[in-house]
């Protein structure tokens, strides 16, 4: 039986509380405990362990890594909250054996330098007495980021025997230095060949435009795999991200921002996006990915991956490697980005590096599992299925509505507990080669 997700959101609105809202697998509210948020009190102390994460080469111990990942705990958590948070993680991971979901849940616009932090850094303080958890790469514990407002996607469906189809799409103008993504290519041939009845690698798309983009996407792909440059630039006294595509008139940089990328997505959307700074550059190249990435998924993707910092070839095709695999086979795609995460960490960079914590995973599906597969005509769903189980009733026939947290477009004010019993809408998302499949065409 598939393990069930118990989930503890953290909340963060403002600059003086911390909400937390706990539910078990049938998402019946557990509590909504709070706590002080110490950012302006962490601040001095947090300040320069951040300064030494943003240069390449100076993060070079686990202790340094360790105390920002304390120090960052420290600032979401206060004793009593900690308290809580312990004795909780102890009763779902330790006693029950299922899965504990952390999200993330903080306020982009009003709080954007908080937002912007690197909590996938976040580390249980040693005084817990519970023994090193990186909570960005524990087993059973998923750590992924959400916003109160997105509305959360359904599931996509596959047909029984349909693969999992990747785009890879390299940006590589030639006035910019090279984008090196041949590592991740082989890694992406190599699991295709070793997964070829689960996976499916398209044509290969090296020199990325608005054209090119809008073909590749015409194949519906499941993933949509991006490596390119990315800049910030200032416009009207605020930082703005930017993406380079190739120009197909001049064969030279052409800079996109957020908006016009995640345009192209209105054509199709993939259940993932991946965003990848090319090796080698700045760290506001990440930073311009990250902002991106946040605007993508507001586009209705279910789910985003980016890196907020920049990382080797080998680091990322470490990462894609293990996620891709997971989803191979069926595991929830919140828990792929965390194997993804400790497949870094338990590589050479080891916890010395920044690399274990640089993929963010920017979630909008409710419980991770986000493809759901066909079985002799019927969707078989291994969340649904276990947490059938576990109410001990059996699903209604033919049943493929998905709960939202959410009441209606628009609502905020409800807690979770609340609009857990609200359905809305009695299908699955198809893919689009489903769907013609399925009215015979």
């Amino acid at each position: 039986m598939a393990k069930t997700y118990y989930t503890y959101r953290i909340r963060v609105a403002n600059y003086e509380r911390v909400q937390v809202e706990k539910w078990n697998a049938q998402h019946q509210d557990l509590g909504q405990p709070s706590g002080v948020f110490r950012y302006k009190e962490k601040l001095e102390e947090i300040a320069p362990l951040l300064q030494i994460a943003r240069q390449k080469d100076e993060l070079n111990e686990s202790s340094k890594a360790r105390a920002l990942g304390e120090a960052l705990f420290d600032v979401l958590f206060n004793d009593e909250l900690r308290q809580d948070f312990v004795r909780f993680y102890h009763h779902v991971v330790q006693q029950e054996k299922q899965l504990l979901r952390v999200e993330l849940d903080i306020d982009e616009q009003g709080m954007p330098e908080v937002a912007a932090l690197p909590w996938e850094f976040l580390c249980l303080p040693a005084r817990a007495n519970l023994g090193t958890i990186w909570m960005g790469t524990v087993p059973d514990f998923v750590l992924s980021r959400r916003r109160s407002q997105w509305i959360p996607a359904q599931p996509i469906q596959l047909d029984k025997d349909e693969k999992l189809r990747i785009a890879l799409v390299v940006s590589a103008p030639p006035d910019l230095p090279p984008v090196a993504y041949e590592p991740v290519q082989e890694a992406l041939e190599k699991l295709a060949s070793e997964q070829a009845n689960r996976i499916e690698l398209l044509p290969i798309v090296n020199s990325a435009n608005p054209d090119a983009i809008d073909t590749i996407l015409s194949k519906e792909p499941h993933i949509f795999h991006f490596i390119g440059h990315g800049r910030l630039v200032n416009e009207g006294n605020q930082e703005v991200g930017q993406i380079a595509f190739v120009d197909p008139e001049f064969d030279e940089a052409m800079w996109v921002d957020a908006d016009y990328f995640s345009e192209l997505f209105n054509q199709h959307r993939p259940g993932i996006v991946m965003l990848q700074a090319c090796e080698g550059g700045m760290l506001s190249a990440s930073q311009a990915f990250v902002g991106t990435a946040s605007r993508i998924v507001q586009q209705n993707i279910p789910v985003v991956v980016a890196m907020q910092y920049e990382v080797t070839n080998s680091t990322a095709s470490r990462f894609a490697r293990r996620f891709y695999q997971q989803l191979a086979v069926d595991d929830p795609v919140d828990i792929a980005a965390q194997y993804g995460r400790r497949a870094i960490a338990l590589g050479s960079t080891q916890y010395r590096k920044r690399d274990f914590a640089t993929p963010i995973i920017f979630m909008r599906v409710q419980d991770g599992y986000l493809f759901k597969r066909q079985e002799g005509g019927e969707v078989e769903s291994e969340a649904n299925t276990a947490s059938s189980e576990s109410n001990q009733q059996p699903a209604p026939e033919g049943n493929t509505q998905v709960t939202q947290d959410v009441k209606q477009y628009g609502d905020k004010s409800m807690t979770f507990g609340q609009a857990s019993h609200f359905r809305i809408g009695d299908d699955y998302y198809q893919s689009e080669s489903s769907q013609k499949k399925n009215n015979g065409r």
